[in-house]
């Protein structure tokens, strides 16, 4: 009679949580759509280029608005990826076509524009402040059933899921499937903390989102279809036996030099936030770009220090401590040396960096120049031959890294 009793007691209580949750899906619903694509898709390999040629296909996923007044929304790269076209289609059944405006692979991030449906923005969040066990919710499009929400909880955060650059993730348990990509994470209270992004095909219930922060940092990158890159710091730090994190090495003409930061320098806190683990600081780093600032606090021996650390595009730093530069005309570009040691300070590749460009050139300004119509690339004169290789040839085949890629570049004329 007792547990019978208790358990009519619980009842409104869970009635009143489900009415909470369904208030704000109502609420939060009109903010995303799912997202329809077709396109041609190049052939994989040699075989399917000689017998199959291109392959017409048709995706599925989910995105949100994040500006109402212009109509931006944004998704996963790998949504939209090599699209011919993106159709929207709203909570209401209205459908729209959209517009590609950036994409960048290395986010997994688009951001896409689409006229004449006026929907609401979502309200941001703050991933950071979330404590693993609080709520949250999805909405998306799964296996193309159309908007579908899920709950859950955080369940990590933190997470590396092994990527080379904006590799932090937030672990959800709420259902995320093949067609959810692209589709924002709430918190329990209808704010977006995250894009659903990637899902554990080995379990059930193992979601990854990419933190909110990440992507309003990289807005106005991609909405000018800007390359995304991150902020740099110009320092190593190490985590050493008795815990906490030093800095191990200052890079000189860096941001951290630039504000009097010194090896053996402890980092305390960021943001008034205790920043005594590699976890606790890639919260704030993993997702910050050039030009955002950080409050570190640092103790120097017994000294508590204060410093604004303003973060930049480690290009630029290269740049600056590259050789003379030395212009090849037969490319249409300018070019400067990026040694061994200045390279790998700056997480680059050792070559010759394209510092400028004019009309015509096929390169641009950022590429790592490593090997040109089979010479590679040491010195700006190993350029100048091998541009003049591929005049002679009238083909051109050169290896590069642009935008932290590897990649093949090649022309005939």
């Amino acid at each position: 009679m007792r547990l019978l009793l208790a358990l009519l007691l619980l009842l409104p209580s869970v009635a009143r949580a489900d009415d909470a949750l369904a208030d704000l899906v109502e609420r939060v619903a009109p903010s995303v759509v799912n997202i329809h694509t077709t396109g041609l898709r190049a052939p994989r390999t040699a075989w399917d280029a000689l017998f199959g040629g291109s392959e017409r296909f048709n995706s599925l996923g989910s995105g949100f608005v994040v500006d109402r007044a212009r109509g931006l929304v944004v998704t996963n790269h790998h949504v939209i990826a090599e699209a011919s076209r993106i159709q929207i289609l709203a909570w209401d059944g209205r459908v729209a076509e959209a517009e590609l405006l950036g994409s960048e692979p290395s986010m997994d991030l688009a951001v896409l524009r689409v006229r004449g449906l006026d929907l609401p923005a979502v309200k941001r969040g703050d991933s950071r402040s979330l404590r693993v066990g609080e709520d949250v919710f999805a909405v998306g499009n799964p296996y193309g059933h159309g908007h579908t929400v899920t709950e859950g909880i955080l369940s990590a955060r933190a997470r590396s899921l092994g990527r080379e650059a904006f590799d932090l993730f937030l672990q959800t348990d709420a259902a995320i499937n093949p067609g959810n990509s692209g589709g924002p994470l709430f918190d329990d209270e209808g704010r977006v903390v995250g894009v659903n992004t990637v899902i554990d095909a080995r379990a059930e219930a193992i979601g990854f989102a990419m933190p909110i922060e990440m992507v309003w940092g990289a807005l106005p990158a991609l909405s000018a279809g800007q390359p995304v890159v991150p902020g740099w710091t110009g320092m190593v730090l190490e985590v050493p036996e008795r815990g906490g994190l030093q800095i191990s090495r200052v890079f000189a003409d860096s941001p951290a030099a630039r504000v009097g930061l010194q090896v053996g320098d402890r980092v305390v806190a960021v943001e008034g936030r205790p920043a005594g683990t590699a976890a606790a600081w890639a919260e704030w780093f993993e997702v910050a770009f050039p030009g955002d600032v950080r409050q570190l606090a640092v103790l120097r021996g017994s000294a508590r220090l204060e410093v604004s650390l303003q973060l930049e595009d480690r290009r630029d730093w290269a740049r600056r401590n590259a050789g003379e530069p030395v212009m090849i005309p037969a490319l249409r570009l300018t070019v400067q040396g990026l040694l061994p040691d200045r390279a790998s300070a700056a997480g680059l590749v050792a070559g010759q960096l394209v510092v400028s460009t004019e009309p015509g050139s096929w390169f641009r300004v950022g590429d790592v120049l490593l090997e040109l119509n089979g010479i590679v690339v040491v010195s700006a004169e190993d350029v100048a031959r091998g541009a003049q290789d591929a005049l002679q040839r009238r083909s051109l085949r050169a290896e590069i890294v642009r935008d932290g890629r590897r990649m093949t570049l090649a022309n005939r004329w």
